[in-house]
């Protein structure tokens, strides 16, 4: 009789523990878009004219926010890469035509209120692949960028402004910029505002081109990250940068803008639209696009660098 009392009580107890529902433990948020989008067109005989093409670009965006109590911590990853190649054949190799390493880590802390916080971030961006200029069909010289040359690494100590879980705003007076060109010939040539190499009257380098850089300034970020209607996500992010010891009132900018429209589940829509400015950069601008820089008549100086691309293809949303 023991035994069966023992064995029924046993039987009710794993019953009433499979009944108790798991108390949530997770304090993971986590979204990603995995997108490939390609594109081809072939003309024979075609009278309209035009040229054979093709593309392929992809897209990977992640963030992961862990929260709990009054610390967040979010970890963010967007990276892109594409190649182009307009017409057929050896003489016309394929080209980067997207480009781009971003990754951050952000971590907050509750302060007064709710919607402010203390917040702490560190985030990095570069590419993948080598870029050239080109002139008819043809690479104009060495690389002009690669992996690391630029890399930047971006400090921000501040306040965090949160209103809401998909908007906000941080105000960052103490920040830190780290400029990288691993590439000695691009350093020497004080690419992407590293100091340039000290060379004899004939050229000769004496003292190599640095190849970090080194700035202390105030940042202003503002990131944006929301399901505008069902199955249409933006997805934006704007950083001002200025250097507090060298000309701060020409700010640098990086605005990204990833827009994406899901048409099923493995079909989707995206579009790109990255913009950059940085006064110290310089950027190349032909007086002939058909000829070799020159520089006696090319007008070189920073600009506002603007790349954009829209795109129909696969698309995963996790």
């Amino acid at each position: 009789m023991t035994r069966s009392i023992t064995l029924l009580s046993l039987i009710l107890s794993l019953h009433m523990n499979a009944q108790t529902p798991k108390k949530d433990t997770t304090y993971w948020r986590k979204t990603g878009f995995l997108g490939l989008n390609a594109s081809e067109t072939s003309l024979s005989n075609w009278q309209g004219g035009g040229q054979d093409n093709m593309s392929i670009n992809s897209i990977f965006n992640f963030e992961g926010i862990y929260q709990k109590g009054k610390y967040e911590w979010t970890n963010k990853a967007d990276a892109q890469f594409g190649l182009l190649r307009s017409g057929l054949g050896a003489a016309n190799p394929f080209r980067k035509n997207t480009d781009q390493i971003f990754v951050l880590s952000k971590f907050n802390i509750n302060g007064f209120n709710k919607h402010w916080f203390y917040v702490t971030q560190a985030d990095y961006r570069t590419q993948f692949a080598p870029g050239y200029n080109y002139v008819n069909n043809v690479k104009d010289g060495k690389a002009v960028s690669d992996m690391n040359s630029p890399g930047y690494i971006q400090l921000a100590i501040g306040l965090d402004y949160k209103p809401t879980t998909y908007f906000s705003v941080t105000f960052a007076p103490a920040a830190g910029k780290i400029t990288v060109v691993n590439r000695q010939y691009l350093a020497d040539n004080g690419a992407y505002g590293v100091e340039a190499a000290v060379r004899d009257n004939a050229g000769n380098i004496i003292t190599p081109g640095k190849r970090i850089r080194y700035e202390a300034g105030g940042r202003v970020i503002v990131k944006f990250k929301k399901d505008l209607m069902k199955n249409v996500n933006l997805d934006t992010y704007l950083d001002l940068f200025s250097n507090y010891a060298h000309n701060p009132g020409n700010i640098d900018v990086v605005f990204n803008t990833l827009l994406t429209l899901k048409v099923n589940k493995y079909i989707s829509a995206s579009v790109i639209v990255q913009m950059l400015y940085d006064d110290d950069v310089i950027v190349k601008h032909k007086w002939r696009a058909d000829l070799p820089f020159d520089p006696a008549h090319d007008i070189n100086g920073p600009r506002l660098q603007v790349l954009s691309t829209i795109g129909v293809g696969f698309g995963y949303k996790f």
